[in-house]
């Protein structure tokens, strides 16, 4: 079965590179593979490919962000938090773009940028686990014990698997008068735009 994932994502990234090799002043080419890249774990590549991407279309607001995504995992937090705010300086209600953003404040020890970060996502995706999840991590870090359960609660109810060691000191946390119940599943670590197999236009 991994064999085929791997075969499956070798072939996908030989059609992205044919794309490039087709279309070598797209944009939106650039950034599909680069952003197929970043997924196999090929971070120089992928950085490469996406400030490529840039270069071709500076006003390209995924690509910031995307850009932001690689720098994150990286741990270039700074160039993480500065290309996803050239995103929303572009595109304000890119929701990638804030909760990317959230994540640099989170590894910077920043929780109030972090809190608003990931409300910014809220606001525009309510349904958002992982945003859910981030923002009770902030507040509990802040002390607001009460209205990190409820978000964490929220999250897990939505499908969000939280980690194992802020479930712990959530326990230990004194409860609060009133919670929601839900069960969980794995959310994504960072938000990542498009690998679209449309033509470019």
């Amino acid at each position: 079965m991994k064999n085929n994932a791997s075969t499956a994502r070798g072939a996908r990234l030989k059609e992205l590179r044919a794309a490039v090799a087709d279309n070598p002043d797209s944009a939106k080419a650039h950034l599909n593979l680069g952003t197929a890249l970043m997924k196999a774990g090929f971070l120089d590549r992928a950085e490469e490919t996406i400030r490529r991407s840039i270069e071709l279309d500076p006003g390209f607001a995924e690509a910031w962000s995307n850009l932001g995504g690689v720098l994150l995992v990286r741990w270039d937090l700074e160039g993480c938090v500065k290309a996803n705010q050239r995103a929303l300086d572009l595109k304000p209600d890119l929701v990638q773009g804030h909760y990317n953003q959230g994540l640099g404040y989170l590894y910077k020890g920043d929780t109030e940028e972090m809190v608003s970060s990931f409300r910014k996502v809220l606001e525009r995706e309510p349904q958002n686990a992982g945003a859910h999840y981030y923002l009770a991590v902030g507040l509990n870090a802040q002390g607001e014990v009460d209205q990190a359960r409820a978000y964490l609660d929220r999250a897990m109810a939505l499908g969000h698997t939280p980690e194992p060691a802020f479930l712990k000191a959530m326990e230990s946390a004194p409860l609060p008068e009133v919670t929601a119940g839900g069960t969980g599943g794995p959310a994504p670590i960072f938000e990542i735009g498009p690998d679209s197999k449309e033509s470019d236009q």
